[in-house]
């Protein structure tokens, strides 16, 4: 009996083409259940179109830091890849953000008092500084958003800068 003889099945088919053919189909029901178990659209935000920290004195290369780097998580601007759309990568996409936005949105700072907003420049100064933000994973993914050294000191010094200003202006609002 010849080697090729042994790996053909009795109606004359090979054994790696049948499978084959059943890896495709796999991936074609896959892909099939995928898209319909996330038929939902991404919600949209009543705030997408809102200037991100509303109410701070931020500069445009500051603002510009935050949005290569932060606003796909951090805010209601998000753009959604083609990806988010496909269970299962979608719920982990859709879960990470919800997560990153219950920590800070930078779509509703406005709606923080003062005390709120200057806890979170310390945290985000703080994140940056030891290069959390953004995280690895996502820089792996998405390499246009990893934050030069100079623009991470930048946000840094406007964190520090936004503080005083909100300190100032909490002191200003209570000796009246």
């Amino acid at each position: 009996m010849r080697n090729s003889d042994r790996t053909r099945d009795r109606t004359g088919h090979s054994r790696a083409g049948k499978r084959t053919v059943i890896g495709i189909a796999a991936v074609g029901l896959w892909a099939l259940v995928s898209v319909l178990v996330h038929r939902i659209p991404h919600d949209v935000s009543d705030r997408s179109g809102a200037p991100l920290l509303r109410g701070a004195d931020i500069s445009p290369s500051v603002s510009g830091a935050f949005k290569h780097s932060c606003i796909d998580c951090h805010s209601e601007k998000t753009r959604w890849p083609w990806y988010s759309n496909v269970a299962p990568a979608s719920w982990l996409i859709e879960g990470d953000v919800q997560r990153a936005r219950s920590h800070l949105n930078l779509s509703r700072w406005d709606s923080l008092d003062p005390a709120e907003q200057r806890t979170l420049l310390t945290a985000i100064a703080t994140v940056v500084e030891n290069r959390e933000m953004p995280p690895p994973q996502y820089v792996m993914v998405h390499p246009q958003a990893k934050l030069s050294s100079a623009d991470a000191l930048q946000v840094i010094e406007w964190t520090h800068t936004e503080r005083r200003r909100l300190r100032g202006s909490v002191s200003a609002r209570t000796s009246k």
